[in-house]
């Protein structure tokens, strides 16, 4: 009787302790049992290091337990435990890939909250699957598209970006990259040409003229002269207008002196962004300005003379509000 009394508190009795929302516990991809052992007993987690250790080496813990992140229930008897974290019943984390996300903001959003350290995560976005899926260094960045992924915390950053690019090429299904085609982009030119659209437009509405506007602007030759790329050349932090100035900082990305599409994209698009682009509305439009009303909507035009008082009205309105830059 008095032993299976000790195999029931063994097994059977609650030893975890953790706040009522639970705890999570990081076991990594390198880990060994003795810093696992140690993690559980530093973080407090096993009250009994006792009765786990017998557990364990029933259970053959040492030998079976898997990478991840865990929420450890205050609840827990050593079986819950030791089975939770043998057979890698590990908590899911959630990616969120935000709407006009930066590079520099991608990478310290993935190191964040996944295993892999920032020299890893470089370190895979320079090798050959750039190359041979078609991307450049500049629109590999078109596969972080925005939305919501779900990770083991203890993944590789070889599989992270694997899944990344597993979503984009599912996002280009055949019919949206036969639309892209018939409107004389690749799929990478569209999700750049997105990343403008969506830079350009508050409401989603006026995405598909937009769209077309540039379209429009590219079949003719002319330069885009986005202000968006401007502002990712010189900076869209605290920035309400682009001066004249700015239009002359050289650099690849700005569309008021080079031709064409820039190389890559100047932040993570809206979808509906990128879909506009291969959808655009079909229209005569070759200039846009912000209406002076700050409804964030524009007005478009295909006169220069039209679009020289509109902007002349706009202008007129940032100066009455005091905004200089």
């Amino acid at each position: 009787m008095l032993c299976l009394s000790v195999g029931y508190y063994v097994f059977f009795a609650v030893n975890t302790t953790s706040s009522s929302d639970g705890t999570y516990f990081y076991i990594r991809h390198d880990d060994n049992y003795q810093t696992v052992r140690q993690g559980l007993i530093n973080n407090e987690i096993v009250k009994n290091v006792q009765t786990f250790d017998l557990a364990a080496q029933k259970m053959n813990l040492s030998n079976t337990f898997k990478p991840g992140r865990y929420k450890i229930d205050g609840r827990f008897t050593n079986v819950q435990l030791i089975r939770k974290i043998r057979n890698g019943d590990w908590d899911k984390v959630v990616i969120k890939i935000n709407l006009e996300m930066t590079r520099t903001q991608i990478i310290d959003h993935l190191v964040s909250n996944l295993e892999p350290s920032k020299a890893d995560f470089i370190e895979v976005l320079n090798n050959d699957w750039v190359e041979q899926n078609g991307f450049t260094d500049e629109n590999k960045w078109c596969v972080f598209l925005s939305d919501h992924y779900h990770f083991n915390w203890a993944v590789s950053a070889d599989d992270v970006i694997q899944r990344f690019l597993y979503e984009y090429n599912t996002f280009w299904s055949p019919d949206r990259k036969d639309k892209a085609k018939s409107v004389g982009l690749t799929t990478k030119e569209a999700c750049v040409l997105g990343s403008i659209v969506d830079g350009e437009a508050v409401h989603v509405s006026e995405m598909p003229v937009i769209a077309g506007l540039y379209l429009n602007r590219i079949r003719k030759r002319m330069l885009l002269q986005a202000d968006p790329t401007v502002l990712y050349v010189v900076g869209r932090e605290g920035r309400k207008r682009v001066l004249y100035r700015d239009l002359k900082t050289k650099h690849p990305y700005n569309t008021y002196l080079n031709k064409g599409l820039p190389p890559g994209p100047i932040f993570t698009p809206d979808k509906r962004a990128i879909l506009a682009s291969i959808n655009p509305k079909k229209h005569n439009y070759i200039f846009m300005c912000a209406k002076p009303d700050r409804s964030y909507y524009h007005n478009f035009t295909s006169s220069a003379l039209e679009h020289r008082k509109n902007a002349r009205a706009y202008r007129r309105s940032l100066n009455a509000r005091g905004v200089r830059r």
